[in-house]
């Protein structure tokens, strides 16, 4: 090796080394900047601890509604932050700081209804039953399997008294979009669809060219749009009367923006967030071509420079304050209850005294038809006869086939579905 060489590889030895040493210590500066400049988790877990019951309070009218994981976030967090002096990582909060508190304090939280998006489905077998995987659907399906099912034969089935009605006619003639699903369980306990006489309409994030298709297709509907106020809540209202890539309407639907704007945000005093922007001066545009007014656009986007502003959620509200707004928006806005036109409620009074008649029938047939049941001798081999119809007819259940068995043996032809 001559002396160049070996002088060469000294040196990139001796580089190497140096290098991997300053980079090591870059690392571990770095490291200890953000150690100094974000408080440690285990700090903001004790604060929000120490904070989660104040919120879950405020976020639920003292526990009479449900409260959405990101409504008790949004009461929370200024608690938090006044604690911690940084940033509140929403997704932490509740999908970690939320959970853990409800799982270790189970004698406070017992009777919390704190709702979580659903995450799936299960469905059951034969019986057409779909369960979002969310809090309060799962603890509801719970509750019917622990307490069972009645199988007694004093319970006649009846017909319905309501009159049928498949969409807008005769039932509905406003559908409230919310870009939310986590409100669903909210506006039930509300009685919001009932008391207004209205349908709930959610997706997550923009419209789906399904939801489009819904949209122009369910005839004589006012669509009213409720949204964050930020970027993503104007695009949202936007396009769901506009044409895009994807779907063009034939006919203009009817909406009405009625989600958060700048006015509600100050008469309401709701907590806001900061959020980026990548490209700032096209966000500005964006704001504008969807409806934005010129404050509200200075409002989202403060600082183009920086790419900076600020955002809020209709999570911000408190249950109880979600409601008496949106109920003032509703009513301000002219939603009536429905009554249709004199020939349908002639119609439906008809209709109205053939149920009436036909269920006291029905109650008195039920008297004998439980005396037959009651008497009736159970026929041996009836698992036998069960097993044979079942792999005969594998997608059969076994109430289907027992209730085949049962009308062969008496003579008579039905069965269930």
């Amino acid at each position: 090796m001559d002396i160049g060489t070996a002088l060469h590889k000294s040196v990139t030895s001796a580089t190497a080394k140096w290098t991997k040493a300053r980079k090591a210590a870059e690392r571990s500066a770095s490291a200890m900047q953000r150690y100094y400049r974000a408080p440690a988790r285990e700090t903001i877990r004790e604060i929000a601890f120490a904070v989660m019951e104040q919120a879950y309070m405020k976020a639920s009218a003292n526990n009479t509604l449900p409260a959405a994981a990101r409504q008790i976030m949004y009461q929370a967090r200024p608690l938090i932050l006044a604690a911690i002096g940084d940033n509140l990582d929403a997704n932490y909060f509740t999908q970690t700081l939320l959970p853990d508190y409800l799982e270790e304090h189970p004698d406070k939280a017992a009777s919390w209804d704190v709702v979580f998006d659903a995450r799936g489905h299960l469905y059951e077998p034969h019986t057409g039953v779909k369960l979002p995987l969310g809090t309060l659907a799962v603890r509801e399906y719970l509750r019917r399997c622990k307490a069972g099912v009645d199988v007694k034969l004093d319970e006649p089935r009846e017909f319905d008294s309501g009159f049928p009605t498949y969409g807008t006619r005769n039932r509905f003639h406003t559908v409230l979009f919310i870009e939310k699903e986590g409100f669903a369980p909210l506006l039930e306990r509300a009685k919001i669809a009932e008391r207004f006489d209205l349908a709930v309409m959610s997706t997550k994030g923009v419209s789906t060219t399904a939801a489009r298709t819904l949209i122009e297709k369910l005839g004589g509907a006012r669509f009213l749009v409720l949204h964050d106020f930020d970027k993503a809540g104007f695009t949202i209202a936007a396009t769901l009367k506009r044409n895009t890539r994807r779907y063009t309407f034939a006919v203009r639907p009817d909406v009405v923006d009625l989600g958060l704007r700048l006015t509600d945000v100050q008469g309401e005093d709701l907590e806001s967030e900061p959020v980026g922007y990548k490209h700032p001066f096209n966000a500005r545009n964006n704001l504008r071509l969807n409806g934005a007014t010129v404050e509200e656009t200075q409002f989202l986007v403060s600082d183009e420079r920086r790419g900076i502003g600020r955002r809020i959620e209709l999570n911000a509200f408190a249950s109880d304050h979600f409601i008496e707004w949106l109920e003032r928006k509703l009513e301000s806005s002219g939603v009536k209850k429905v009554v249709p036109d004199d020939d349908v409620l002639t119609a439906a009074y008809r209709r109205a005294v053939f149920t009436n008649a036909i269920n006291q029938q029905i109650r008195a047939a039920h008297e004998d038809a439980q005396k037959i049941a009651e008497k009736v001798k159970i026929p041996k081999g009836l698992r036998r006869s069960i097993d044979k119809l079942l792999k005969k007819s594998p997608a059969m259940s076994w109430d289907a086939a027992l209730s085949e068995v049962a009308a062969r043996s008496n003579g008579r032809r039905g069965g269930v579905g």
